[in-house]
């Protein structure tokens, strides 16, 4: 599933390929991750987002992964949309810290609009990219709705589709490549796919109780 399939989320039931890691001819890589959360809503997964915030509160979401969390462009209202999220985190407990700019986007700029608003359910939409460089390597989603038992959460990462994060900059496709091969191995992308596993399933352990003692709103 490519990036220009994306709308195929929307659809009823589940798609082929829901878990695992697919490497295309072009150097370009799907990541899919299912997390199944009893107790848990689409709305309190985007207000998770909307109330994390620094460092101790991103280690809840995975304390062995997770080790430094900031925001750029947040609203005071904890909108995310249009937001950075700028984070340290290792993948699978292994490997180097990487450092990374998230920019998050309102769902309705990725998905056909009117189908996005009939799903029973919310899209967490970003760009990730480098915190060191100003280089994005893709686009990512964790797509939630709602079920009987509570929540269940499809993340896609979509990456390859390297572009700057300089509005308005086109980088040339020898950098573009360059990048890619660096940057999307494999072992990077199976990490990934561990890591997004782990951290979705710490988040549903801990989701219901803490938004009712946040909120004050029962689940």
């Amino acid at each position: 599933m490519r990036f220009e399939e994306r709308n195929d989320l929307l659809k009823p039931g589940y798609l082929p390929f829901e878990s695992g890691v697919v490497r295309y001819d072009d150097g370009h890589v799907t990541i899919a991750a299912l997390t199944r959360m009893p107790g848990c809503t689409a709305a309190m997964v985007h207000w998770w987002f909307g109330w994390l915030g620094g460092t101790e509160q991103y280690k809840l979401w995975h304390p062995i992964d997770h080790f430094f969390s900031d925001w750029e462009d947040r609203g005071p209202d904890g909108n995310y949309y249009g937001a950075k999220h700028l984070v340290h985190e290792s993948m699978g407990g292994k490997g180097p810290v990487h450092k990374l700019r998230i920019h998050f986007r309102d769902p309705h700029e990725v998905f056909d609009p009117a189908g996005y608003d009939a799903v029973d359910g919310i899209a967490v939409c970003a760009r990730p990219g480098s915190l060191e460089r100003p280089i994005n390597l893709g686009h990512m989603c964790h797509f939630v709705r709602n079920t009987d038992f509570g929540c269940e959460m499809r993340t896609r990462f979509w990456l390859g589709d390297i572009h700057s994060q300089k509005e308005g900059e086109t980088l040339p496709e020898e950098v573009r490549q360059a990048v890619r091969k660096e940057a999307v191995t494999e072992d990077f992308a199976t990490s990934l796919h561990q890591h997004a596993q782990e951290e979705m399933g710490y988040l549903a352990d801990i989701l219901p109780m803490l938004h009712r003692q946040i909120t004050m709103i029962p689940a």
